[in-house]
């Protein structure tokens, strides 16, 4: 796949997993945090949890405040919104393995 093709799935993924954010996150809450997300960031967090699942999945123990430390590592604002990592874990990881951790 050329480069702008690339560039270009990255951004729909992107765009996706913000209107995802949006409909995930409880009526009470914002999510005006995730407006400060570039799609750099994005790429880092999303292969970070293709990793973390990969992981998971080879049987390492790992537990959800395992993703939630290296999650703020990759993207500090992550740490002054509380719902961050669930709402980033269940748009990323998949649906039997987000149930594992919550």
């Amino acid at each position: 796949m050329d480069e702008k093709s690339n560039y270009l799935i990255n951004k729909l993924d992107f765009l996706e997993f913000r209107q995802n954010l949006i409909f995930l996150k409880p009526p009470q809450h914002s999510t005006q945090l995730f407006y400060e997300l570039e799609l750099e960031d994005f790429l880092k967090i999303k292969e970070f949890t293709k990793e973390f699942s990969t992981r998971v999945e080879n049987g390492e123990s790992l537990t959800f405040n395992d993703f939630e430390k290296k999650l703020i590592e990759i993207w500090k604002p992550a740490k002054s919104y509380p719902l961050s990592a669930a709402l980033i874990a269940k748009s990323l990881l998949n649906k039997d393995l987000y149930s594992k951790f919550i």
